[in-house]
């Protein structure tokens, strides 16, 4: 299936992806995949570490995404089938996941 998108992602971009899309990529995009364990063998200590710090990065993604999803309208199946409704719903939701994190009593910092 993903080899039948087009996908076009901004030029310089950074795709983080799981194992299961081994030798897939995006022209112009940086590709972030952990090192696959080679068989019978032993990952490096920098390959652990690699792996390590995508995990974190991918982490942070996935807390992301769950905290969009606190909008119902974004989880369950959508029955609109005008054009543009459902970027505009993923875009105000986003939007409200922001809010939120800009209106907390703590501050992220750079994030």
């Amino acid at each position: 299936m993903v080899d039948d998108e087009q996908y076009t992602l901004p030029v310089g971009s950074v795709l983080y992806q799981d194992m299961g899309f081994q030798g897939f990529t995006v022209a112009s995009v940086h590709v972030e995949q952990p090192t696959k364990k080679p068989r019978g063998g032993e990952l490096t200590d920098a390959q652990k570490a690699e792996n390590q710090r995508i995990a974190s990065e991918k982490m942070r993604i996935e807390h992301t995404m769950a905290s969009v999803k606190r909008c119902r309208i974004v989880k369950e199946k959508m029955r609109y089938w005008q054009d543009g409704i459902r970027d505009l719903v993923m875009a105000v939701a986003c939007g409200l996941h922001n809010l939120r994190l800009r209106h907390r009593p703590w501050n992220y910092g750079s994030i």
